[in-house]
């Protein structure tokens, strides 16, 4: 059984800047002007003809997963065209805060790469309106999402959930759906409902469980002072991913240098990010910047902390950050099928193209600025 549950929303400067992002992605500031790309194919970190490439690749539209939150996947390309980046590698980036339709303005070619939830998000879109889109990177090899209850709500086992109401957002995941039937519940004895963004709906008792991201509402929960219990779906053998980055596909076919450069950028940022604490801060002020509405820079960095352990706990150290492997998307590409999410059944290499990623590493050593 599904619902709609009414819940804090974005603030309308949110809202409206989302709302101009998902028509034009024009109109809504994105923080600090940048100075326009090289007028003659000149860089002193690439060649002349690499730098012309990615010049004629022309303005990269790039969608952030969601707004501009201290995520993998987001705060890296932040500090990449802040850190000049992308500038010393000819390219020409404009960024907007995500939109529930990142795939659909990628796959149409309104933007040209955008960040998404994970590989299943990127499966499921595929197979209804996103035909266009391909995999060039994931971030994560283990789920960001879990569901939350109160530690004294009384539900103690998976099986207490039937007949609760949980909120989730977006769409019931798959690995949620997963997590439960492995174990013996029918999905569908949980009433179900579509929330906002405020997890104080938990502890006010609106929900007796609530979908979450590992790095967000527990810890805000947590800082006010709530004692609650994390249900993970890895703990109950379903494995999946987080931040998957996704590209116009034929762009894409037609631009290798500058999908490259635009992840070598970002992953030379993420380096660059994790140096030290003062590199941090100073990347969380930038998104602070161009962010539209309040920015909590302790929660975000406690954010980015999180999710940078998870990926480096998770991360086969022998490949580099981002490379993906068909064992990695093995459980989501079950996991949409055997759920009846896709119509038709997705193959790993329809999806994914690893030529860009693999271009950027030697080893597990990400080759920079460029050979």
């Amino acid at each position: 059984m599904t619902k709609h549950l009414t819940a804090t929303a974005p603030s309308a400067a949110g809202i409206a800047c989302i709302a101009l992002a998902a028509i034009a992605l024009t109109g809504c500031s994105s923080g600090p002007d940048k100075d326009a790309k090289p007028a003659a194919a000149d860089s002193k970190y690439i060649s002349a003809d690499r730098c012309t490439a990615n010049q004629d690749a022309g303005t990269i539209n790039f969608l952030t997963s969601y707004v501009y939150a201290a995520s993998v996947g987001i705060l890296d390309v932040v500090a990449a065209e802040e850190l000049g980046y992308f500038d010393d590698l000819c390219l020409d980036v404009a960024m907007q805060p995500g939109v529930d339709n990142n795939a659909q303005l990628v796959s149409a070619g309104t933007a040209q790469i955008a960040g998404l939830g994970s590989a299943s998000d990127t499966l499921i879109a595929r197979d209804k309106d996103a035909k266009d889109i391909v995999a060039v990177a994931t971030y994560g090899s283990q789920g960001a999402i879990e569901l939350l209850t109160m530690a004294d709500s009384g539900i103690d086992t998976l099986q207490d959930f039937a007949g609760k109401t949980v909120g989730y957002k977006g769409a019931i995941s798959a690995q949620f759906s997963a997590m439960f039937k492995n174990n013996g519940v029918d999905p569908s004895s949980i009433n179900w409902v579509s929330v906002g963004y405020d997890p104080q709906i938990l502890p006010d008792g609106q929900v007796q469980g609530l979908g979450a991201f590992k790095s967000n509402e527990p810890k805000v929960l947590e800082s006010r002072g709530y004692d609650i219990k994390e249900w993970a779906p890895e703990d109950y053998g379903v494995q999946s991913t987080f931040n998957t980055q996704i590209a116009n596909k034929k762009w894409a076919e037609a631009n290798p240098t500058a999908v490259e450069d635009f992840l070598r950028a970002s992953f030379e940022a993420y380096a660059w990010i994790n140096e030290s604490d003062a590199n941090l801060d100073k990347a969380l002020g930038w998104a602070a910047d161009r962010s539209e509405s309040g920015y909590d820079l302790d929660a975000s960095k406690v954010r980015w902390q999180t999710e940078v352990s998870m990926v480096e706990s998770a991360r086969d150290q022998s490949i580099g950050l981002g490379v993906q492997t068909e064992d990695q998307w093995s459980s989501e590409l079950g996991l949409v099928v055997d759920y009846g999410l896709v119509s038709n059944p997705p193959s790993y290499d329809e999806t994914v193209d690893d030529s860009y990623i693999d271009a950027i590493y030697d080893g597990n050593k990400l080759i920079w600025p460029a050979q």
